[in-house]
């Protein structure tokens, strides 16, 4: 039986291995199940949205046209509710807009039956609704945590989405076969009528911390987020970031539904396929949540832990293009997203808790939706007009590694910018005392 000491060393083990202080644990446990269950909502369906790429992977540069125009419409949209709404309300309300959506889609979906324009809305719209929700979610924890939570709690909270992910696919795999799409859509929905449920719940628990300057109207104009890109270098440099590794995440996502569709056959093979890879990257990401990332931050710094993805990545290409099949391709591909998602997606969102709330809503839901979709469309078009000009995947893997070289580049310059706003806002807070 634990006594009451073995139990205090467990939680005191348990706090170290998190690097959790002492009044931390209610919100981080909310948020943890929070994002448990929203990335667990979504890795339900993302294997789906391979299926539908390997389904049309020759007009896969058409989709991403499509999801970016519906994410510049709206934009504006989404700005409007920010300025005017409080965050209580127009959390929740967005999250239950995307759910009525996909129970709409799990009554329309039939499998291979399921009309070819069905299909590609419903690419196009989970396009979307990942980006959205995840951002809002980013938003909010960059809301009611200060920097230094964030560099030590960040890869935990992730560790929670990752989680819910390694989970999501097996949950597929058993439902596909005697479900089909319309009861893994419908699981995904309960899901994310969960995550909606906590978000509301943690938004109040942040409420009675008597942190009341998170839960004010933002206010501004629809457009201010968008307009402060272009004139901050920090959010430019942000910019460049997330548009080298699209360059570098949709050549292989594309790489890899082309061999899907030449070696794979039926819906169905496919989705078990793509559930296989997703869940490999998310065992992958959680290790490096749970274990690494918060720990590199600290010891390497931010410009160096930025920096060695692309390092990484280099090696990866010069692999693909001395060698290729579909199980060295999907093992880069792995690699390259357990890295994201595990190492550059903490850091990513670290970067954000250094700025002002307008900017953590505003801007960053602008570059996480239209800056990221417009340059997945940039880099599907690339990768459609190499292989219209007779390049082969092989030889297109050989002309990233100078990119990796320049998103080295790009990705020490912003680490530095971070520093100092990290360090200036430290001393903000000080002279405020």
């Amino acid at each position: 039986m634990q006594t009451a000491a073995d139990a205090v060393k467990s939680s005191n083990l348990l706090e170290r291995l998190v690097q959790v202080e002492h009044g931390e644990w209610p919100r981080l446990a909310i948020a943890f199940l929070y994002f448990f269950c929203l990335l667990g909502g979504y890795f339900m369906l993302r294997p789906l949205r391979g299926a539908v790429a390997a389904n049309n992977s020759d007009i896969l540069h058409w989709l991403y046209t499509a999801t970016f125009l519906v994410m510049l419409a709206i934009v504006p949209l989404f700005g409007y509710l920010v300025s005017r709404f409080r965050r209580g309300q127009f959390v929740p309300a967005i999250y239950l807009f995307f759910i009525v959506h996909l129970v709409l889609f799990a009554m329309a979906f039939e499998g291979d039956a399921t009309p070819a324009w069905i299909q590609r809305a419903f690419y196009v719209w989970l396009s979307v609704f990942n980006l959205f929700v995840v951002s809002i979610f980013w938003s909010f924890m960059a809301d009611i945590f200060r920097p230094g939570q964030a560099q030590r709690l960040f890869g935990f909270i992730m560790a929670g989405g990752s989680i819910g992910a390694i989970i999501a696919p097996s949950v597929t795999k058993s439902i596909v076969p005697a479900y089909g799409a319309t009861g893994v859509m419908l699981t995904s929905a309960g899901f994310l009528l969960l995550a909606t449920g906590l978000a509301i719940f943690l938004g109040r628990h942040t409420r009675r911390d008597h942190q009341n300057r998170h839960t004010e109207v933002i206010g501004g104009s629809v457009w201010e987020g968008a307009v402060q890109v272009f004139r901050s270098e920090y959010l430019l440099f942000a910019c460049l970031l997330m548009l080298l590794h699209n360059l570098t995440s949709t050549f292989l996502f594309n790489g890899l539904a082309v061999l899907v569709s030449e070696n794979i056959t039926g819906f169905d093979e496919r989705t078990t396929f793509f559930s296989h890879v997703d869940q490999l990257v998310q065992v992958l990401a959680f290790l490096f949540q749970f274990f690494i990332t918060s720990r590199l931050v600290r010891y390497l710094g931010m410009s160096r832990t930025l920096v060695l993805i692309p390092s990484l990545l280099a090696g990866g290409f010069i692999i693909l293009g001395s060698s290729l099949g579909i199980v060295l391709f999907a093992a880069v591909q792995v690699a390259q997203r357990s890295m994201n998602y595990g190492v550059l997606g903490p850091a990513k969102e670290m970067l954000f808790t250094v700025v002002d709330r307008e900017t953590k809503y505003k801007s960053k839901n602008f570059i996480d939706t239209a800056v990221y979709r417009g340059s997945d469309v940039t880099a599907s078009w690339i990768f459609k007009g190499l292989v219209s000009a007779g390049l082969s995947i092989a030889s297109i893997a050989w002309i990233y590694v100078p990119i990796m070289v320049v998103w080295g580049f790009g990705a020490w310059r912003l680490g530095q910018l971070y520093n100092g706003m990290k360090a200036n806002l430290a001393s903000d807070e000080t002279a405020a005392r």
